[in-house]
């Protein structure tokens, strides 16, 4: 099959490092957002969860264990929908968001960490 781009192909290793940076940026604005809400005594979310997400933003930025990480990040995620269908604080687009971010963990877990990470394939 042609590509529009075919040079753009040798590029392709750095698509992981994309999207970790997107995902563990992510997890680690939550996180800071928790701290400020829980000083302040605004919130009922896990405070386990947002510290096993920050945990797993640094991770995944540093590149270190990307799979296990974005593992684990999967099931933080699906916590996440569940508790807010529980609580009725789920709207549609915030739906698709948490879909959009299950879709980018499944691929760092199946492609791995990619460029610039700890991580070294064997």
């Amino acid at each position: 099959m042609l590509n529009t781009f075919p040079d753009l192909l040798t590029l392709s290793f750095m698509a992981p490092l994309i999207l970790r940076i997107f995902v563990g940026s992510y997890f680690l604005k939550q996180a800071w957002i928790e701290l400020i809400k829980y000083k302040k005594r605004k919130t009922n979310s896990p405070a386990l969860l947002r510290i096993l997400g920050a945990i797993g933003g640094v991770l995944l930025l540093a590149g270190f264990l990307t799979q296990v990480t974005s593992l684990f990040l999967i099931l933080i995620v699906i916590f996440n929908i569940i508790f807010r269908i529980r609580n009725k604080k789920l709207k549609e687009e915030k739906l698709d968001f948490y879909l959009l971010l299950l879709a980018i963990l499944l691929s760092l877990v199946l492609s791995g960490a990619g460029f610039l990470a700890v991580d070294m394939p064997l």
